[in-house]
């Protein structure tokens, strides 16, 4: 009998810290929010996503607004729907995507398949087959928001999605701007600058918008090539290309992802 009390406890007490910290998540998003939550299943990567809409107001189906595709939306979508909120941005909404059960971000924003990394990994080609044909068919259509522009952001392996999908051919791009913070531009022996190279002789970026960011305690791997890869941006010949980036003072790789939100939304117009 005494060992059964005592193992009764802290599971109660566990379950009092859970829901302690469940309802603390949902109150750090802004009262004035308005939310739409749907999940879906994948047929093009067998993944399943959690999905939220966030905007300021309700959506007004007459209007086209700025949208931003938000990668690792489990962890980020509160607090960019905090800025959205803090700088009044009406004209913008968040469609957040995460998973349901695992997270698949290793397979989902990576590509090619790297045979080193813990896990299963280049399956980015599959992710965009999702967000072409699944995932923006029904924010456009079953929700009915329709874009002005349309943004994607990442963060790390994220931001390495982000500027992937803006710089390969073999599919289509669905995104005019691309917000990229702290990308891993070291993914499989730095594949990503042989693709800008690619992208440069067949002005794939023409008319597009990027904004990089980078911490600078983030690491020496990591700087050195944000350092490369903007410097041979900067050398580009893009047509109507709009290249900005930043690197932050005293900002490691955990604390850059929403700092690089606000300052990315400067290449929305």
């Amino acid at each position: 009998m005494i060992m059964y009390s005592y193992t009764k406890r802290p599971l109660l007490f566990l379950s009092f810290i859970l829901f302690f910290f469940t309802s603390c998540i949902e109150e750090d998003l802004p009262s004035n929010i308005k939310q739409q939550k749907f999940t879906v299943k994948s047929n093009s990567t067998n993944f399943k996503y959690a999905v939220k809409i966030g905007s300021l107001k309700e959506v007004d189906t007459a209007k086209d607004y700025h949208v931003i595709y938000l990668l690792d939306g489990d962890d980020y979508y509160n607090e960019c729907m905090q800025i959205l909120s803090s700088e009044n941005k009406e004209n913008i909404i968040i469609v957040s995507i995460g998973y349901v059960g695992d997270n698949e971000r290793g397979t989902d924003y990576s590509y090619p398949y790297d045979r080193d990394f813990d896990g299963d990994s280049g399956g980015a080609k599959r992710f965009i087959d999702f967000l072409n044909s699944e995932l923006i068919p029904m924010i456009e259509e079953d929700y009915q928001i329709m874009s002005l522009t349309k943004t994607i952001y990442g963060h790390s392996l994220g931001g390495y999605f982000a500027l992937y999908i803006m710089m390969q051919e073999g599919q289509k791009n669905p995104f005019d701007n691309a917000i990229a913070v702290s990308p891993n531009l070291m993914w499989y022996n730095s594949f990503i600058f042989d693709l800008e190279a690619e992208a440069k002789e067949l002005n794939l970026l023409a008319g597009k918008s990027i904004y990089m960011s980078m911490g600078d305690i983030e690491g020496v791997g990591m700087n050195a090539s944000f350092n490369a890869l903007t410097k041979q941006l900067e050398l580009s010949n893009y047509n109507d290309f709009n290249f900005s980036y930043e690197r932050f003072e005293n900002t490691s790789h955990r604390n850059s992802p929403i700092q690089g939100f606000k300052k990315g939304l400067q290449i929305i117009e």
